[in-house]
């Protein structure tokens, strides 16, 4: 006997296929859910087949969930089922009537509405042993259908009564707050004592470099300090920061944090203090969230281009999932960098903005004095191309890559499966560096959610690392149009 009945969509799929083959060796997706009855709804292989023409390493995950079901195939019949690797069963469930669907209020046309039909219909078998044939037996048993698409488990739950849920064996577990920054308010006395001493104790364990940001509780804007705990071996041992080091931190000329996050960003991309910033022990991650106009991509490139031309790293790599928003507009013609061009429209508007702008003859890099601006605009993006010092790479051409002395920036990582996040950061060469940059509000990969994507599988991935940190931002600084449409839209 069964313990319960999954009904798994495609996206529940993928997600598990992309999984065991990313991190695991062992059984397939099947096999991963245990001892327990798997449902395919047919409608599913339609979209498997579909997913198998689509770009990037989208399709491959496709592929390779088509070539696991085949080899289930060859186990048995799956319409009547056949038993996974951990002594549960796996079945293909038959297409529901367009006459049941009508009933239900669901179309036929709609691969979402006949997945629900197809749990609705084992539901009742399980229930009143009528409807889909099986030789489980496994009746009166709870049936749940797994999605992570969020619209189709509402409607599962809120109009139909099934039970469904996200697939949790993908999902990073929820916080109760976000990591990375801690406001403490203390009397003034304890400020001083802190400064003095340069180090806070914690009465509660504290995240290795988590930021800390004390404040006097009566004077909180001028009588302040900032701390991050660093000893792994001491967890309520919190440093003091030098305060100067943070405040009065410009980057690539004039550019500077305009809130207190804003400012601890910037500290820790430029090495978090560090004598030697490229030391085989100092920050190698650096995790970025926010909403959009709070800075993440401008003030990471700004620090960037200051490394650059410190002599920290050779050149700088820009990378991003190819998610369209809203309705795609077809395959672009022409050349790799013709096709990545509409994604580079952000490297360029923020180039505009950090760079001065020196004559062409003169450049741009270590050593360069005496830079004056020139009648005609400085190309930074195309003269740092031509230098051979910035690469706009898509994602799905970085597999085989390695990148040393680099410093790479992963934009949009919300839109990122787990799989293809591993596959960028284990591309990171002797030297490199990696900012991994998002917003959980803007996902628009459709089998991705709040949390299953690159984002908070990185975050909570390297939390305890010691050469990892992570920053949110909170405050949009764009324009005040930006802040009240993030606010009222």
């Amino acid at each position: 006997m069964f313990k319960k009945t999954f009904v798994l969509d495609t996206s529940a799929i993928m997600s598990l296929v992309q999984d065991i083959t990313t991190f695991r060796d062992g059984p397939h997706f099947a096999g991963v859910l245990a001892d327990n009855e798997i449902i395919i709804p047919r409608v599913v292989l339609d979209e498997l087949r579909s997913l198998r023409h689509s770009a990037g390493d989208r399709s491959k995950t496709a592929l390779e969930a088509a070539r696991q079901i085949e080899q289930y195939s060859n186990m048995g019949s799956l319409q009547d089922g056949v038993e996974t690797e951990k002594g549960g069963i796996l079945q293909i469930a038959p297409r529901p009537s367009v006459e049941k669907m009508s009933v239900l209020g669901l179309s036929p046309e709609i691969e979402d509405h006949e997945i629900l039909a197809t749990a609705i219909e084992v539901d009742d078998f399980k229930r009143n042993g009528k409807g889909l044939k099986n030789k489980s037996g496994n009746h009166g048993k709870e049936v749940v259908l797994i999605s992570q698409d969020s619209i189709l488990r509402v409607l599962a739950k809120s109009m139909y009564g099934i039970h469904a849920e996200e697939l949790k064996s993908v999902c990073t577990p929820e916080l109760d707050n976000e990591p990375g920054y801690n406001y403490v308010e203390l009397p003034s006395e304890e400020i001083d004592e802190i400064i003095a001493q340069g180090y806070y104790n914690s009465p509660e364990p504290c995240m290795i470099n988590e930021f800390f940001h004390f404040v006097d509780r009566d004077n909180p804007e001028v009588h302040y300090c900032y701390g991050i705990p660093r000893d792994a071996a001491n967890e309520n041992s919190v440093e003091v920061i030098d305060r100067a080091s943070v405040d009065y931190l410009k980057v690539a000329g004039e550019v500077m944090g305009k809130n207190v996050r804003q400012k601890l960003l910037l500290w820790a991309l430029m090495g978090c203090g560090e004598s030697d910033p490229m030391a085989s022990d100092g920050i190698r991650l650096i995790t970025v969230s926010g909403p959009a106009g709070s800075g993440k991509s401008f003030l990471t490139l700004a620090a960037a281009w200051e490394r650059l031309e410190r002599g920290h790293f050779d050149r700088i790599v820009i990378t991003r999932p190819m998610v369209e928003v809203g309705r795609g507009i077809g395959f672009l013609p022409g050349t790799l960098e013709e096709k990545v061009q509409p994604w580079s429209g952000l490297v360029e508007d923020n180039l505009r903005a950090i760079v001065s702008m020196p004559s062409p003859d003169e450049g741009r890099g270590p050593g360069k004095k005496g830079v004056h601006r020139s009648p005609r605009p400085f190309d930074a993006k195309s003269w740092l191309e031509m230098e051979n010092r910035l690469e706009i790479v898509p994602l799905t051409y970085v597999r085989g890559r390695t990148f040393r002395r680099s410093f790479v920036i992963l934009e949009e990582a919300q839109n990122l499966e787990r799989g293809p996040l591993k596959v960028l950061l284990t591309r990171l060469g002797e030297g490199s560096v990696v900012v991994v940059i998002g917003d959980r509000s803007q996902i628009d990969n459709q089998f991705l959610s709040s949390r299953n994507n690159g984002l908070v599988h990185a975050i909570n991935a390297f939390r305890a690392w010691p050469q990892a940190v992570h920053v949110n931002l909170t405050t949009i600084v764009r324009s005040d149009l930006a802040d009240a449409a993030t606010r009222l839209l």
